[in-house]
């Protein structure tokens, strides 16, 4: 080298030295993956002393927020502690104020300047805060998502024809492709689909090292649906049976979708959460997403503040006055074709339960009339048969995008004894329908019920129903070992009869059923318990369901809850609910202490006194 470069170069390291940047300031930063809702980085302030986040915390006014004091920064696998808070005490509450957000700060120690990219995290465990890979580069959304196919887009305008409903049964896959996802993101996904009869609930097992998910089941005609993470809606769809379809799931909409909130002049097409491949709707389930964000054009009439005044023929007029201007306000709006005819028959599905809803209308008609005297006086009529028609006969129930509408099984609520049944279509057979599917899910269909649906003007509805028996009978068959024989005892001593085999043991009795979404969540958090903290041959898990759990969900769900299982029959749950403990809901718990002594023990419901509660008794 010559001594002319030799000179040179110190001399270009320290202009170079010179010229990096000190500070640093990135506003609205882009996360390509988060999990909550409640947070979004609205600015970071670096410098060589500290990282500062500007944060705006979310939720309920008067519900709270906490930081975590475990929260720290990650960058190129180095840990950058937290060192400070303004705005906020991390470990304790936030309390949000009327507006339903809160400005605050947290300083970090400093991230080098070259930094590109870093994760917010609070940790790994389910409920821990994650913001993943937050750009410090300023760069902005991609038109497409790295792992997304490029023929995978939104659908044009010019798309207008909706496919309709497919009557037919098959088994039908779906793999979700978690775009950004990383194993600290948990497996707290959960796909719900709805179909003519009923609305399943599926959660889903995501490889960690794929970020994919696969589910297939048993589909009975086309079917609406939407994933939830951790009960946030992260997008709708519609799928056909028997298809195989790939999903492609956004980790990146929650911070999007707050941080717009806040930025003035971005569209939310760049955000959509959710997209398919491989249905014959997925032109229908990815419509661009501003759509979506559109608003709600229908005012239920159950919102009315007044409506404890109201007689049963001016509550029929609110309906159908706050019907019609939502379908006159529909027409105005500028929206995709496809997503308004979703829209209006939304709006119909709603009106219907409206129409049918007039035990709610009382009862929040009795809770809106403070008054004593008031709600003395306030006894709303229910609405006649022929009111009920007058709404019902504005509305066109022969649509077909009804059937591909979440809120389908409003459609059984219609009003049928009255004349000209014809007109509604395949919704008169509905109702019965639900009836016979009923009794194909406990294994007892009757021929007589076969034989009337293969009268119905489409088959699917009997081979449907002859499906689900068929089943059910193989599921009973096959799992007879799986619960408890009730013991043969009469019913005022029957739950001693159920724990009396486990006297000198600790035994939790657990009252659940299948359908209900507080047990299925209690469920989950409790069973790695057992083979963890609560791993102990001293404590006994039982497990009592009754009839309102149908016979082939629950066959398909005890298998993954370890423990001694028992399905009564209504007498024996009623016994037991009601006059032994006096339930106030479900889950419940009852602590059988080793003595055999007993006492409802709902404070479970905190797993948190749970565990301390048995570990304290197994020891002592």
């Amino acid at each position: 080298m010559s001594m002319i470069m030799k000179r040179i170069l110190p001399i270009a390291l320290l202009l170079m030295t010179a010229c990096a940047p000190k500070e640093k300031t990135i506003d609205f930063p882009l996360v390509e993956a988060a999990n909550t809702l409640s947070v979004v980085i609205e600015k970071v302030e670096m410098t060589d002393s500290l990282t500062s986040l500007h944060m705006r915390g979310y939720h309920i006014p008067g519900y709270w927020i906490r930081i975590s004091e475990e929260t720290h920064l990650v960058a190129d696998g180095v840990s950058y502690e937290m060192v400070g808070a303004e705005g906020v005490i991390p470990g304790k509450k936030l309390t949000m104020p009327e507006d339903g957000d809160s400005l605050f700060v947290l300083h970090f120690k400093p991230l080098p300047m070259k930094t590109e990219k870093f994760d917010f995290t609070e940790g790994n465990q389910d409920g821990d805060w994650n913001l993943l890979d937050v750009s410090l580069t300023g760069k902005r959304v991609s038109p497409y998502k790295k792992g997304m196919p490029k023929h995978v887009k939104t659908t044009s305008e010019k798309k207008t024809d909706i496919p309709g409903f497919v009557y037919d049964l098959g088994e039908t896959t779906v793999n979700v492709r978690f775009l950004g996802y990383r194993p600290s993101y948990g497996n707290a996904f959960t796909i719900y689909v709805t179909s003519l009869i009923d609305m399943e609930e599926h959660q889903l097992q995501i490889n960690p090292d794929t970020g994919i998910a696969s589910l297939s089941f048993q589909q009975y005609g086309t079917v609406s649906g939407f994933l939830l993470y951790n009960d946030i809606l992260f997008g709708e769809f519609n799928i056909a049976p028997g298809e195989t379809v790939d999903f492609y799931c956004d980790l990146a909409y929650m911070d999007y979708a707050l941080s717009t909130q806040k930025k003035k002049g971005e569209l939310l097409d760049a955000i959509k959460p959710l997209y398919t491949d491989g249905s014959i709707y997925d032109e229908l389930n990815n419509i661009p997403y501003h759509n979506i964000m559109a608003g709600h054009v229908y005012a239920s009439a159950l919102n009315e503040p007044e409506l404890y005044t109201f007689s049963a023929d001016d509550y029929a007029d609110l309906i159908v006055r706050e019907y019609n201007a939502a379908i006159d306000s529909l027409e105005k709006m500028s929206l995709h074709p496809m997503f308004k005819s979703q829209l209006k028959a939304g709006i119909t599905l709603e009106c219907i339960r409206d129409a049918k809803s007039e035990q709610r209308w009382k009862a929040i008609s009795f809770m809106r009339a403070n008054d004593p005297s008031v709600v003395d006086s306030c006894d709303p009529q229910l609405m006649t048969d022929q009111q009920i028609a007058r709404i019902i006969d504005g509305l066109d129930l022969l649509d077909p995008v009804l059937l591909l509408n979440v809120n389908v099984g409003n459609l059984s609520l219609v009003n049928l004894d009255i004349e000209n049944k014809e007109k509604y279509g395949v919704v008169r057979y509905l109702m019965p329908l639900i009836n016979n599917v009923s009794m194909a899910r406990k294994g007892v269909l009757t021929e007589e019920a076969v034989a009337e649906m293969k009268t119905w003007d489409e088959p699917f509805f009997h081979r449907m129903c002859e499906d689900i028996q068929a089943r059910t009978c193989k599921l009973i068959e096959e799992s007879s070992d799986k619960y408890e024989t009730t013991p043969a005892v009469s019913v005022d001593k029957l739950f001693e009869a159920i724990i009396a085999p486990y006297k000198g043991k600790v035994v939790v009795v657990d009252f659940w059923n299948t359908w209900c979404g507080p047990c299925r969540r209690a469920l989950k958090i409790n069973e790695p318990y057992k083979t963890g903290e609560l791993a102990s041959d001293d404590i006994v898990w039982i497990y009592i369901a009754d009839e309102s759990s149908p016979v082939d969900d629950y066959l398909k769900m005890i298998p993954d809850i370890k423990g001694i299982h028992y399905r009564l029959n209504n007498l024996e749950a009623t016994q037991l609910k009601t006059r032994d403990f006096n339930l106030d809901g479900i889950p419940s718990y009852v602590l059988v202490q080793k003595d055999g002594t007993y006492a409802l023990s709902n404070n479970f419901r905190n797993h948190g006194t749970m565990v301390k509660t048995l570990k304290k008794l197994i020891h002592d």
